[in-house]
C-alpha cells in the first residue's frame, strides 16, 4: 500500500503537476482497494493472535495451591452460642481478665512464703530458690509460647487447666505432708504452676489485643497486664482474710478457682474477626521459607498474566487501525478537494492517526503492575511518625536472634525484670529484717502490686499516647530511670521508705513488663508472639534465679554469726541494692542507645524494603 501512495504524494509535492478529475478518481480507487486489502489481512491477523492468546492461556494455566493461612484467626475455636461478634469481644476481654487476674497468684506466693519455710524447715536460700524456679516457670515461655503460636488460644487454656492441675495440687500435697517434702519437688510443682501462668497471660493477652485496632491495643495491653499484676494483691488480701491460719486449706482453693477459671477460658477466650479491626500490611516477610513455593507460583502466574495483556493490546491495536485506515477510505470518497488538501498538508496522517489511536488503547487497558506490594506499603508509611514500623514486621527465629535491637531489650530485661522479682521474693525477709511485724509482710505484697497494677495500665496507656510524638524505647528508659534512682535510695536508708521503695519499685517492675509486650508486638509481629515474646522473658527469668540467689547467700552470709540464724538491720540488703542500682543504671543507657540506633536503621530498612 505504500508503494501505491508514495508515487501520488510525490506527485502532488512538485509545484509544476496538475491532476485532472480522471487521475483522481483512478488514484482514489487505487488507493480504496489498498486500504480494503490491508483490513482484510488486519482482520485475519487478529483472529490468528486471538486464537493463539487463548490457546496460550490454556497451556499457561496451572493451579496455585492456597496460600496458608497465617493470620490469628488460623487457630481453632469452638462454636460460640452468641452469634453477635461484639458481644463475643467483649465477653472474651471480660473473662481474659478475669482468668489473667487469677493466673498471677505466684506472684503473691511470698506472702506465704515464710510460712512455708517454717511448716517445711527450709533455709532462706531454699525457699528463695524454689519461688525462684516459679517465676523461671512463669517467664520460660519458649515452651507454651510455641505451643500457642501453633495451636492457639483454645488448646493453650487447655494446657493451662492441666498444669494448674498437677502444679497446684501438688504443692497442697507438700505442705500437708501427704508427699515428700524435698525442695525440688516443691521447685518442680511451683515452675508447672509458673508455665500455666505463663499459658493463661499469652493466650488471654493475644487473643484480646488483637480484636482491637492497634490505636487501641496499647490500652488493652495494659489493662490485661495490670491484672496480672494486682493479683498478688487480691490473693494476698484472700489469704488474709479467710485463710491466715489454714495454709493448706488456701492452696485447695487456689487449685480448683485456677483449674475451673482457665478451663471456661477455653471456650469465652477467642480471636473474634470483626470488621474494621485489621492488622497492618507486613513490610518485609522475615519467614520466606513459608512462602517460597507459592510465592515462585504468584510470581509465574503474574508474569503469563503481562504477557496475555500485551497481546491483547497487541490485538486492539490491530483492530484500531483497520478502523482508522477504513475511516480514511470513506473521507476520500466523500470529498476529493478535502482529501487533496490532507495529502498536501501532511504525508503522515494515516500513521499519525493510527499512533493516536495506539496511545489512546494503550490508556485504555490496565498497565503492567510496575509497583509491587511492599513498595506501595513502603510508600504509604508516615516516617515523620517515630513508630512507623510498628505491626509492619514479621520477625522471628534465627533472624530475630541476629537483631541487636533483641538483644539491647534482652539485657534490658535481665537486669531490670530480674531484679525488680528478686525484690519481691525477699519482701518479706526485708521486712522482717527491718523489725516490722509479720502483717507487714502481706501488707508490701498488696503495695507492690499495686503499684505493679499502675506501672502496667499507665504505661499502657502513656505508649499510645506519645507513640506519635516519640519513640516508644523512652518508655524503656523511664522505667529503668524509675527502678535506678529507687534502689539507690533504698541502698542507705531502706526501713523508712519500705513502703515507698515497694510501691516504686512495683510501677517501674510493672511500666517494664508492660512495654516489653508491647514491644515484642509491634516491633517483631504478632504471628509468632509467643515464640518471641518467650525467648524476652526468658532474660527476666534467669536474672530472677541469679539476682534472687545472689541476695539470698548474701543475707544468709551475714545471718551465720546471729543468734537465731536472723539477719537484721539495712546492711543485710545494701550490697544486693547498690548491685540493682548499678545494673539498672545500665540498662538506662543500652535504652538511649536503642533510641538512637532504631532511629537510623528504621529507615534504612524501610529503604531496603524498596
Amino acid at each position: 500500500m505504500t508503494n501505491d501512495i508514495n508515487p501520488t504524494l510525490n506527485k502532488l509535492k512538485d509545484s509544476n503537476y496538475s491532476v485532472t478529475t480522471e487521475e483522481l478518481e483512478l488514484e482514489e480507487k487505487s488507493l480504496g482497494e489498498s486500504v480494503d486489502s490491508l483490513g482484510n489481512n488486519g482482520k485475519s491477523n487478529s483472529l490468528e493472535s486471538t486464537e493463539n492468546s487463548i490457546k496460550q492461556q490454556h497451556q499457561d494455566k496451572k493451579p496455585i495451591k492456597p496460600k496458608k493461612d497465617k493470620s490469628l484467626h488460623r487457630f481453632y475455636k469452638p462454636p460460640h452460642f452468641i452469634k453477635n461478634v461484639k458481644i463475643q469481644r467483649i465477653m472474651s476481654l471480660a473473662w481474659g481478665i478475669f482468668a489473667i487476674l487469677a493466673s498471677g497468684t505466684l506472684y503473691g506466693f511470698s506472702t506465704i512464703s515464710n510460712e512455708v519455710r517454717d511448716t517445711l524447715g527450709y533455709s532462706q536460700t531454699d525457699i528463695a530458690l524454689a519461688i525462684s524456679m516459679g517465676d523461671v516457670g512463669m517467664y520460660i515461655g519458649l515452651t507454651v509460647g510455641f505451643f500457642f503460636d501453633i495451636f492457639g488460644p483454645f488448646f493453650t487454656n487447655g494446657l493451662a487447666t492441666i498444669l494448674y492441675v498437677i502444679g497446684c495440687t501438688g504443692v497442697w500435697a507438700i505442705v500437708k505432708g501427704h508427699i515428700s517434702s524435698s525442695v525440688g519437688l516443691l521447685s518442680f510443682f511451683l515452675f508447672l504452676i509458673g508455665q500455666s501462668s505463663y499459658a493463661t497471660f499469652t493466650a488471654c493477652v493475644v487473643a484480646n489485643v488483637h480484636n482491637y485496632t492497634i490505636l487501641h491495643r496499647g490500652k488493652i495491653s495494659g489493662v490485661l497486664c495490670g491484672m496480672f499484676a494486682l493479683s498478688a494483691a487480691v490473693f494476698s488480701l484472700i489469704y488474709k482474710l479467710f485463710f491466715e491460719e489454714d495454709l493448706g486449706g488456701y492452696l485447695l482453693f487456689m487449685a480448683i478457682l485456677l483449674s475451673i477459671v482457665s478451663l471456661i477460658a477455653t471456650y469465652i477466650v477467642r480471636l473474634v474477626r470483626i470488621e474494621g479491626v485489621e492488622e497492618p500490611e507486613i513490610l518485609d516477610n522475615g519467614n520466606k521459607e513459608d512462602d517460597d513455593e507459592n510465592g515462585k507460583q504468584k510470581q509465574k502466574q503474574n508474569e503469563n498474566d503481562e504477557i496475555k495483556k500485551e497481546k491483547q493490546l497487541k490485538i486492539i491495536n490491530s483492530k484500531d487501525e483497520e478502523s482508522n485506515l477504513e475511516g480514511s477510505s470513506n473521507s476520500i470518497g466523500s470529498d476529493s478537494k478535502s482529501k487533496l488538501y490532507v495529502l498536501d498538508g501532511s504525508s503522515s496522517s494515516i500513521s499519525s492517526s493510527s499512533s493516536s489511536s495506539h496511545s489512546a488503547s494503550s490508556e485504555s487497558l490496565p498497565q503492567p503492575n510496575s509497583i509491587t506490594t511492599t513498595s506501595y506499603i513502603q510508600n504509604s508509611i508516615d516516617t515523620s511518625i517515630p513508630n512507623f514500623l510498628d505491626g509492619k514486621r514479621d520477625v522471628s527465629g534465627l533472624k530475630l536472634l541476629k537483631m541487636v535491637e533483641f538483644w539491647g531489650l534482652w539485657i534490658i530485661y535481665f537486669f531490670a525484670g530480674g531484679l525488680s522479682i528478686m525484690f519481691l521474693n525477699n519482701i518479706a525477709i526485708m521486712a522482717e529484717a527491718m523489725g516490722e511485724s509479720d502483717s507487714v509482710h502481706s501488707n508490701l505484697v498488696i503495695v507492690f502490686s499495686i503499684g505493679n497494677l499502675i506501672g502496667r495500665v499507665g504505661m499502657g496507656f502513656l505508649s499510645d499516647l506519645i507513640s506519635k510524638r516519640v519513640s516508644r524505647f523512652w518508655c524503656v528508659v523511664l522505667a529503668s530511670l524509675i527502678l535506678t534512682l529507687t534502689h539507690l535510695i533504698c541502698a542507705f536508708e531502706l526501713k523508712p521508705l519500705l513502703y515507698p521503695a515497694t510501691i516504686l519499685t512495683g510501677i517501674g517492675y510493672g511500666a517494664m513488663v508492660s512495654i516489653m509486650v508491647l514491644l515484642a508486638s509491634f516491633r517483631f509481629g504478632p504471628r509468632r508472639f509467643g515464640l518471641n515474646f518467650g525467648f524476652l522473658a526468658l532474660s527476666s527469668a534467669s536474672g530472677s534465679l541469679i539476682f534472687s540467689t545472689v541476695s539470698s547467700k548474701i543475707y544468709d552470709g551475714l545471718s551465720e554469726n546471729s543468734i537465731d540464724g536472723k539477719c537484721y538491720g539495712n546492711h543485710c540488703f545494701e550490697v544486693s541494692f547498690l548491685l540493682s542500682f548499678a545494673l539498672n543504671l545500665l540498662s538506662v543507657i543500652i535504652g538511649l542507645l536503642l533510641i538512637y540506633y532504631t532511629k537510623k536503621t528504621d529507615k534504612k530498612e524501610l529503604n531496603k524494603s524498596k
